[in-house]
């Protein structure tokens, strides 16, 4: 049965907002470590006036009869991390953290009635109203903070201060240290600190990872995808892993790239394949943050886990080039990656000036390079475009049109001239989602699933979509 004549149906559709997180660091409050002589896994770095600290009962509690501060380290510092403060008392005191780097330094505090962002660059506060067990997070990126009280957002700041982090030699010679600053009198106690990597608010860009052949990597019965993970601005490319019979996502990685800079890069939209015939994963992206070209780069060990930053070749602009020419055009986008009939495939959507975003279909003996003009797709406006394998051969299948509500449009691998529509029972009520399309084996069965999100915005970020939608098909193979 061919895939445009297959009808899907919805299963779910979830925003895992803030839910998804990779652990970078925690306190423990388990050991006395405030008053113990055999270690240090906390030193303090800052001490001023009467403070007096206890770590007892899973708490850390430090008070002041008469005013004082302390800050103690919590560790080296990752310009993508949330630090996160689960508060049972804060009265006449404040708690937060404190940034020191080569940027300079930053503190992010709560107060009882406000949080305040400090900087050389700004000075910025926003209000709070503090209650017991209240959760206090801070989410950085390369160009600002984000705060939130108990999963809401306090407020969103742009700091070009920031931009410094990108650098690795900066970032790995930063410090996070935990402040607190109290009145006389004071109190603040916690029951929790920890740091991590946050999924986001928001999801886009799903995409299988693969073999060479285009058929999914499931390991233990899960599905790995890339996805962007969307902040209040900006985002990054993490991954994640899916039972494709439940609910159930975890995030398993977040990837980076350099493009020879030394700049950690928060790059999207990756075409991650494990080449079997090389034992090497193969990995094409869009290198937003430099020029908005393609690039593309190899990875000799396992992607799919933990912080991993990936060293990536753009591809170089032309002048006067043409559009079918196999070369860096500012705007490429959204690229995709197949083994099949002795050919690598590669699709690139790539912005014409009058009509807007279209494929470009490109065949090579090379992964990488040697790639030559094999077909475009000539209506609508593309993007997500994926290289399905199914049970009659390949196909293309990418989201459609601006003005269109959720049209997904189906070519075949050798002809791009021609398409049918994919067919849902009820669609995602968005425009251009990707046609992340995957036969995968269920028991003794086999069906298809499909994978995709909307457009819906969780910020005034413009690119902070969206919620995620998963569909089954009504197809179901019976292996004998």
């Amino acid at each position: 049965m061919k895939l445009h004549e297959i009808k899907f149906r919805r299963r779910f559709s979830i925003n895992p907002y803030r839910s998804l997180r990779l652990n970078m660091g925690h306190m423990d409050f388990f050991k006395n470590w405030v008053d113990d002589q055999r270690g240090d896994p906390y030193p303090v770095l800052r001490l001023a006036g009467d403070v007096k600290e206890r770590v007892a009962d899973g708490k850390y509690v430090v008070g002041s009869s008469s005013g004082g501060s302390v800050c103690r380290l919590l560790g080296s510092f990752f310009p993508w991390n949330t630090y996160e403060f689960t508060i049972d008392t804060l009265k006449g005191a404040s708690v937060g953290l404190l940034l020191c780097g080569d940027g300079g330094e930053i503190s992010v505090v709560l107060q009882e009635d406000r949080a305040m962002v400090l900087c050389s660059e700004k000075q910025v506060e926003f209000e709070a109203r503090v209650q017991k067990n209240a959760v206090f997070a801070v989410t950085f990126r390369t160009g600002g903070i984000s705060l939130y009280l108990n999963h809401t957002l306090l407020g969103d700041v742009p700091l070009k201060t920031m931009l410094i982090y990108r650098k690795e030699s900066v970032f790995e010679h930063s410090s996070v240290l935990m402040q607190t600053e109290l009145q006389a009198g004071g109190r603040c106690a916690l029951s929790g600190v920890e740091w991590y990597l946050c999924g986001g608010i928001s999801h886009a860009d799903i995409k299988p990872i693969r073999y060479e052949d285009g058929t999914p990597l499931m390991e233990g019965g899960r599905v790995f995808l890339t996805v962007s993970s969307r902040t209040e601005a900006e985002m990054y490319q993490s991954v994640i892993s899916w039972n494709p019979t439940l609910c159930d996502f975890r995030m398993e990685g977040a990837l980076f790239f350099d493009v020879g800079d030394g700049e950690w890069c928060s790059d999207v939209a990756s075409s991650v394949i494990y080449d079997r015939n090389s034992a090497r994963w193969l990995i094409w992206m869009c290198s937003f943050s430099h020029g908005h070209v393609l690039a593309r780069g190899v990875s000799h060990e396992d992607p799919r886990f933990g912080v991993q930053v990936i060293d990536v070749r753009p591809m170089e602009p032309v002048a006067n080039a043409s559009l079918t020419d196999f070369v860096g055009v500012e705007g490429d986008e959204d690229p995709d990656l197949l083994y099949c009939n002795g050919k690598w495939h590669l699709a690139i959507c790539r912005v014409e000036p009058q009509t807007g975003y279209h494929y470009y279909h490109f065949v090579s003996d090379d992964p990488f390079d040697g790639f030559t003009f094999a077909d475009r797709t000539p209506t609508g406006e593309k993007t997500g475009g994926l290289f399905v394998k199914t049970e009659d051969g390949y196909c293309f299948v990418c989201g459609s049109d601006f003005g269109s509500r959720a049209r997904y449009d189906v070519y075949p691998l050798e002809d791009f001239s021609t398409h049918e529509r994919l067919q849902c029972d009820y669609d995602d009520g968005g425009f251009r989602g990707w046609g992340s399309v995957m036969l995968l084996p269920v028991g003794g069965r086999r069906r298809y699933a499909w994978i995709t999100f909307d457009r819906h915005n969780a910020s005034s970020y413009n690119w902070s979509y969206g919620n995620l939608y998963v569909f089954d098909s009504d197809y179901i193979k019976r292996e004998p």
